[in-house]
């Protein structure tokens, strides 16, 4: 007799988990293209698949439209059209979040990390997190850097919900490793935290995800589980449970990033 994989979620004062999966992240100089779509497409999924089980999921939206201004590239992107595709995608965002939104919220965390000796002035000239050296401000262009922005986000979600799933190009691999750095430093519980990546052939690359923006050293150890073992983690971690039938509970901590 095969092996069962049984998952379910409690209920939470008085109600189900309540769950954020962002998905479907773009650059306002961007069009919407097949990395896009298959970001959705994995969102959609994923909310589908923790609605099964109990939870109940609000889908979020990141619209990128703060490193372009840096990059000094056009705003082409038309977020109704965009909007559209979503929708016509399976994920249609409950929430949208901007990232020159997030500027005032990294500029208290920032304060924060510094007043508490937790970041300080890099001989790169930026200010990093000594853990791990992750670049957190450029003073010289009055930029806060993507990874100290993201943890400001997940800051924002899990004020709203008891855990949240990301869903990003494999590219952004070393900007969450930075993030979830940064997030552990306030005191966060980044048990509840979960980037779930996936891959396209022909995805634009972006600079500010690239390892030299996040750490100051240009280089982290930025391996992460695959996503299989990822949502089977992440199902079970959400205030879940997973266990087989016919066997013990499954060890899913050793997946763990």
């Amino acid at each position: 007799m095969k092996n069962t994989l049984q998952l379910s979620f409690p209920i939470i004062n008085g109600g189900n988990s309540k769950i954020v999966v962002e998905a479907g992240h773009i650059y306002t100089n961007e069009q919407p293209g097949l990395e896009h779509e298959q970001g959705a497409a994995c969102g959609k999924f994923l909310s589908n698949y923790l609605e099964v089980f109990g939870a109940d999921v609000e889908k979020w939206l990141f619209i990128d439209d703060y490193n372009p201004k840096f990059d000094n590239k056009p705003e082409i992107l038309d977020v109704g059209d965009y909007l559209s595709a979503l929708n016509g995608w399976g994920f249609p965002p409950d929430e949208i979040v901007y990232e020159s939104g997030l500027v005032d919220h990294a500029k208290d965390v920032l304060e924060y990390l510094q007043k508490h000796c937790f970041a300080g002035l890099h001989n790169n000239g930026k200010i990093v997190l000594h853990k791990g050296n992750i670049q957190l401000y450029d003073p010289g262009k009055d930029e806060y850097m993507c990874a100290l922005l993201d943890a400001c986000l997940y800051l924002e979600k899990l004020e709203r919900s008891d855990g949240c799933v990301t869903v990003l190009d494999q590219q952004y691999s070393a900007q969450q490793k930075g993030t979830l750095t940064i997030l552990k430093k306030l005191e966060t519980d980044t048990g509840c935290v979960f980037p779930f990546f996936y891959s396209t052939e022909k995805s634009m690359k972006h600079e500010s995800a690239d390892i030299s923006n996040v750490f100051a050293n240009g280089d982290a150890d930025v391996s992460f589980v695959q996503p299989a073992f990822e949502l089977i983690r992440a199902v079970a971690k959400l205030f879940g449970t997973v266990s087989c039938q016919d066997s013990s509970e499954m060890d899913v901590t050793k997946y763990g990033i």
